[in-house]
């Protein structure tokens, strides 16, 4: 059995029935790319399910996991492999359901906590949100623009957008709030756009935690906001309703 278990936001957002499957497996790895914890570690979720943990970065994930299934299989062992958050918000694991599947392997997808959970703590109507993007950071010869079409789409739907900021794992970097926006001011600049002045802005850092921080401000303010908590996100949110605007004042002026 192929055991893809998401462990939440924080090492106590791990659910029971997470805990009682990590307990079947006799190996668990832990997918260190695609996220990562808002508090906690990696030693203090070891530390609550009592044994060891492996951790992949993206090429262990995306090209050796095939083959630890493949093995599992000629073993008959079960195998865990651990997201932050909830396992299927990223393609890659949709993908590895797909190659166990291709070997004949059973498969069990544990939900767990992530930050959609939160959306609507922010204030914002949660069914108003439409396609989520996540904004790369642009390198040599790669300057990816796809996430300021969703939303630019999502703003002309009168929708709000969750933005996920891009994480060098390999790097140890995590995008920061005031990175994206400049990223999306110098795309708006090109296409002579100008959603960022229209749209109510807001900073998420560390949602999830004790120390979450929620920013409402406008572009230049957000821009200059530096906040030593992470991960962060960016929502570009739509004109708002009136029990939307009561929400964001009450709750983070």
């Amino acid at each position: 059995m192929f055991y893809l278990i998401g462990v939440g936001l924080k090492p106590l957002h791990l659910t029971l029935e997470a805990k009682e499957a990590i307990g079947k497996c006799s190996r668990v790895f832990l997918d260190t790319y695609t996220s990562a914890y808002c508090e906690g570690s990696a030693d203090d979720l070891r530390e609550v399910v009592g044994r060891e943990i492996i951790e992949l970065n993206r090429k262990a994930v995306e090209e050796g996991f095939p083959l630890l299934l493949k093995d599992a299989k000629k073993s008959n062992e079960d195998i865990a492999l651990l997201v932050f958050g909830n396992p299927l918000s990223a393609t890659t694991h949709v993908q590895l359901l797909l190659d166990a599947k291709e070997q004949g392997i059973e498969t069990s997808i544990v939900a767990g906590i992530s930050i959609y959970n939160f959306l609507g703590a922010i204030g914002l109507d949660q069914y108003r949100f439409g396609r989520t993007c996540t904004i790369v950071a642009p390198k040599e010869n790669y300057e990816p623009e796809s996430f300021y079409d969703v939303i630019e789409r999502n703003f002309e739907n009168g929708q709000h957008t969750l933005c996920l900021l891009d994480i060098e794992a390999e790097k140890d970097k995590m995008m920061t709030v005031g990175e994206a926006l400049g990223i999306l001011q110098k795309i708006e600049r090109k296409r002579g756009k100008d959603i960022l002045q229209k749209a109510t802005l807001i900073g998420l850092f560390a949602l999830g935690s004790k120390k979450e921080m929620v920013k409402v401000a406008d572009l230049t303010k957000l821009q200059r906001s530096s906040f030593a908590l992470f991960p962060q996100s960016l929502v570009i949110a739509a004109p708002l309703t009136e029990k939307e605007e009561e929400a964001l004042g009450a709750l983070h002026s």
